[in-house]
């Protein structure tokens, strides 16, 4: 639509973001909100936002890694779509918006490493001299330090070729996260990455934690992801986000990589995002994990915004 203001086809900087949290704010004002902000290594600001006026929580996040960048574009759009759909008390994809914004609210992390984000993009670099530096690759920290492998569980397993840092929790963006799980009590989080169109769901260091299966065949069912075998060797779950979610909370915590292609370069991962992300079918991924009724997917084709 041509009043839309995120535009995922180009890469969200973290500049970009914060301009795009604050005009999503001004017009959605009462149904989005920033509930805090935290800084990362390097000191920029991390927002939160929080879309829907239910007591349920529900998490998601994106850009926990650096180049993996499309998460955020992705998340941003699905907020402005719900916000929209919410307002014009109209259906989204067969959802009744309004009835789930109601009951639930999101919590979002547009991007959870935004030094990453930047150094991926090329406009920072690392706190630390690493050899064979390469940006468009670059997926850690500003201390080269992988995120989804500093959390504190199982951390002891985690290999050194996956950079999971000095000690578990040693990261401001790992403590920030963590935080913000302990303050509120989400009944389910999704955290998005870019590459793979599959979900992990399961992992054996925790086992089955209710209503994961569950949730991970709603989306399935509604988005077309495949569902990955639970992760069984420990150096491959040790650290991740997901993971440590389950262990202490022990609710559904779903990795989501978006991108079909797992070859896609990341940069084309945006220039080419409806068709990679599979758009029109995954568009409703944060509102069909909440919703309990059984979803049939609407009939017509919902309309890409034009910008």
């Amino acid at each position: 639509m041509s009043d839309s203001i995120i535009n995922p086809v180009y890469p969200y900087t973290y500049g970009r973001m914060w301009y795009a949290v604050k005009r999503l704010k001004e017009k959605y004002a009462g149904l989005i909100d920033t509930v805090c902000v935290s800084r990362s290594t390097q000191g920029r600001c991390i927002p939160v936002l929080s879309l829907g006026l239910g007591e349920r929580k529900i998490l998601a996040v994106a850009s926990i890694h650096g180049r993996e960048y499309v998460s955020t574009g992705y998340i941003l759009l699905c907020v402005e779509e719900y916000a929209r759909a919410f307002c014009n008390n109209t259906k989204y994809c067969g959802f009744d918006v309004r009835r789930l914004l109601e009951d639930f609210t999101f919590q979002i992390v547009p991007m959870a490493n935004p030094d990453s984000v930047e150094i991926a993009l090329g406009r920072c670099y690392p706190c630390v001299r690493i050899e064979d530096f390469n940006p468009y690759f670059y997926k850690n920290n500003a201390n080269n330090v992988n995120i989804n492998a500093n959390f504190p569980f199982e951390w002891h397993c985690v290999p050194r070729y996956r950079q999971g840092g000095s000690c578990a929790g040693s990261e401001s963006e790992t403590k920030f996260l963590m935080k913000l799980c302990e303050k509120y009590a989400y009944e389910k989080m999704l955290s998005f990455h870019s590459r793979g169109d599959c979900l992990y769901w399961r992992d054996e260091g925790n086992g089955e934690v209710e209503m994961d299966k569950a949730v991970a065949q709603r989306l399935q069912e509604v988005c077309g992801f495949s569902m990955c075998k639970p992760t069984s060797k420990a150096e491959d779950y040790a650290g991740g986000f997901e993971n440590w979610f389950r262990y202490k909370y022990r609710k559904p915590a779903i990795c989501v990589e978006l991108i079909k292609d797992e070859n896609a370069p990341f940069d084309i991962c945006c220039c080419d995002f409806y068709n990679l992300t599979r758009w029109e079918q995954t568009e409703c991924a944060m509102l069909c994990v909440c919703n309990t009724e059984k979803f049939t997917k609407s009939s017509h084709k919902h309309t890409k915004p034009s910008h």
